[in-house]
């Protein structure tokens, strides 16, 4: 009976086929550099046509002085000023008909670049004055042909210069493709090996490979819920929160919705840390948020900010709607907190102040929203607490909030 051996043809094939796809990618890559690089040869012929535009300005503005009524200093003008718009393109980018420019990136060349620009203003300042006062002898004639000799140098070594950069940039790309397909065709190599290397047993580790990969999505799964969850509440963190917020203000700047943001506070919890310890406090906040999230339709989302700080999310399909039903869960969680919040290790009772603002009434952008409900909250503050006002730009206390904020005594005033 012949015997058949157990090669690794078929993997080794693989390995082959992404060795020659690696080169294929290897090689994209290069034309795409290349093709890159091109992009910034303008750079160059922008340095050129600086010297072209200011040697014509020059020549023209000497036949203007010297009685030559064809040319008119409008025409010196325009040379300069297309002078001064290809340095311009050179630093920031720029269109015209004879092409694309990108900005140019290099620290020091870009110093250059301005200060060749610097000089065809002050060319362009020296013109006017000797046009205006065309003696011969004068100091702006000596100022104007020494700026004109500047000029055209600087163009010059500007030229030189970027050619240096954009040669350096090409060969710093062929360095790294080089150390790609060395790093390629040596992972090709090794992958080759252990593939032949373990062949034999290609069956357990491959399903030692997919309980690891099992095992890694779970984690997985349990970083993302732990990094967009908070911690203590078990409610949505911040990061959660700005990602239904903007869900929901699609849906208002679509006009399908109506959303309010509410920052929630309580009020006097430093105290309670300072005297029950944070435990305590802890067990303080995990209560008010299941006191809060008891009165919640489904759909509403509350999230903790930090420390004793919420945000509520409520989305309606009218703006009447979405006071109504704010309205009812606020005064739902104050009847709710008539009764102690915790009663270990003695009866602990809360309250909260709170502030809303409405989308698309007050703003469309999340941040403003926030924003705007806590001024909100501290106008319930500032009236006693407890409380829940909305936003209103004729009522806010912004001024008298950021004063409050500068105090030392601001941390004790916003228990």
């Amino acid at each position: 009976m012949k015997r058949t051996t157990n090669t690794p043809t078929i993997p080794l094939l693989l390995i082959g086929m992404t060795a020659i796809l690696s080169i294929l990618l290897l090689l994209y890559i290069h034309v795409i550099s290349k093709s890159t690089s091109q992009k910034y040869v303008p750079w160059v012929d922008a340095s050129i046509e600086i010297k072209l535009e200011t040697a014509l300005a020059h020549l023209w503005f000497e036949e203007i002085l010297s009685g030559d009524s064809v040319r008119s200093i409008d025409s010196v003008y325009h040379h300069i000023t297309m002078a001064k718009w290809y340095a311009t393109a050179i630093l920031d980018g720029g269109k015209n008909d004879q092409g694309t420019y990108y900005p140019l990136k290099n620290t020091e060349l870009r110093a250059k670049v301005n200060k060749l620009l610097y000089s065809l203003q002050k060319f362009h300042n020296t013109t006017t004055v000797r046009y205006q006062f065309p003696d011969k002898n004068s100091k702006s004639d000596q100022q104007f042909d020494a700026l004109f000799i500047q000029i055209m140098e600087d163009a010059d070594l500007l030229e030189i210069e970027l050619k240096q950069h954009i040669a350096s940039e090409n060969h710093s790309q062929n360095a790294l493709l080089f150390m790609l397909f060395i790093a390629i065709c040596t992972m090709c190599f090794i992958s080759a090996y252990s593939v032949w290397r373990f062949t034999d047993n290609r069956t357990r580790y491959l399903k030692q490979l997919s309980s690891a990969h099992n095992q890694i999505s779970e984690q997985y799964t349990q970083l993302k819920t732990l990094a967009h969850t908070d911690q203590l509440t078990g409610i949505p963190n911040r990061k959660m929160l700005e990602t239904f917020a903007n869900q929901a203000l699609s849906k208002v700047n679509r006009g399908d919705k109506w959303l309010s943001v509410t920052f929630i506070d309580l009020d006097f919890f430093k105290p309670i840390n300072d005297q029950f310890g944070h435990n305590v406090g802890d067990k303080v906040l995990v209560n008010f948020t299941k006191a809060i999230k008891a009165q919640l339709r489904e759909g509403d989302i509350l999230s903790r900010l930090a420390g004793d700080e919420f945000i509520l999310l409520i989305e309606a399909d009218s703006e009447t709607q979405l006071h109504e039903s704010l309205n009812r869960i606020i005064s739902r969680v104050q009847q709710q907190l008539l009764q102690p919040i915790l009663t270990t290790p003695v009866d602990i009772h809360v309250r909260y102040s709170a502030g809303s603002a409405v989308a698309p009434t007050n703003s469309t952008d999340f941040e403003t929203l926030v924003h705007y409900a806590d001024i909100a909250m501290y106008d319930s503050k500032k009236n006693g607490r407890g409380q829940h006002h909305y936003y209103s730009e004729t009522n806010s206390y912004q001024e008298e909030l950021a004063l409050e904020i500068t105090k030392p005594e601001a941390g004790a005033a916003s228990l």
